[in-house]
């Protein structure tokens, strides 16, 4: 019964394929970062840096820079017409002589510990913004244990539907963004099927993270998005059933899951 009402489902949908996938090697521990921004002040120290636009680099800037934010300056500079190569390599100055020293303290409140996490930085609505890897090491620290099975929902097209159920039944598993409250309709309007579905989280958030994908079939999270309305709570819950109240932002809340098993697919309304 399932799977032919996903095939019904597929007659409806077009083959687009949403989002971009973000690569692994873009994520470094703090160690990993720090390491790399000595090097680079040792360089600047002898005249070598990316100030300028970094239009002419010595070789050892270029190859560090290069092993950092190859994917931001190959894929993601001509992907968004706000993002340049010379962006890029002013963040990566401004990087190495201010931002990374504020990093930890800015954010280790959030994690019990924040050195054992990865972090990379993506393109998003004008800048460079930092992403939390959310790998086993992070669900671990942040609940436990790596199995967190909870019945969820997800909005998706028929063709994503019938991706998640061939995940399931091959073991090929992948993350998604799911939700228990919606106070508003999800913003795309080709995705307009809703699964419900057991899925295990990887991690809770009492309101939109903006989640990328990565191609290890993990996400990652908007760092800039851990805080949430009132100060008295951060955006990043620490209990499975503590995101399921009412969401202040008026949108919804979201978990990040690997899909076990669908429940039940309500298709599209007639148009």
């Amino acid at each position: 019964m399932l799977k032919s009402l996903i095939k019904e489902i597929l007659l409806l949908e077009n083959n687009r394929v949403l989002g971009y996938i973000k690569p692994s090697t873009s994520f470094f521990t703090l160690a990993q970062w720090e390491d790399f921004v000595a090097k680079m002040l040792k360089l600047q120290a002898m005249g070598y840096d990316t100030r300028g636009g970094g239009v002419s680099l010595q070789r050892d800037v270029l190859e560090l820079v290069r092993k950092h934010f190859n994917f931001q300056l190959d894929v993601e500079v001509s992907r968004y017409d706000l993002l340049t190569y010379k962006n890029v390599m002013d963040f990566v100055e401004d990087f190495v002589n201010h931002r990374f020293w504020s990093f930890e303290k800015d954010y280790e409140e959030y994690f019990p510990d924040i050195s054992r996490l990865k972090f990379a930085y993506f393109y998003s609505r004008g800048d460079l913004e930092p992403y939390v890897l959310l790998d086993e090491e992070f669900t671990t620290q942040i609940y436990g244990s790596i199995k967190n099975p909870k019945e969820l929902y997800h909005y998706t097209t028929a063709n994503g539907v019938q991706r998640i159920q061939d995940a399931i039944d091959t073991g090929d598993s992948f993350d998604i963004s799911c939700f228990t409250v919606a106070e508003r309709d999800f913003f795309r309007p080709e995705s307009n099927v809703i699964i419900k579905l057991v899925g295990n989280v990887r991690a809770g958030f009492r309101s939109d993270i903006k989640s990328v994908a990565v191609d290890t079939g993990r996400r990652a999270c908007n760092m800039h998005r851990l805080q949430y309305p009132g100060r008295d709570k951060s955006n990043l819950c620490y209990e499975l059933e503590s995101c399921d109240g009412s969401v202040r932002t008026s949108l919804w809340n979201e978990y990040i899951a690997t899909p076990q098993e669908i429940l039940e697919i309500i298709p599209p309304m007639p148009s």
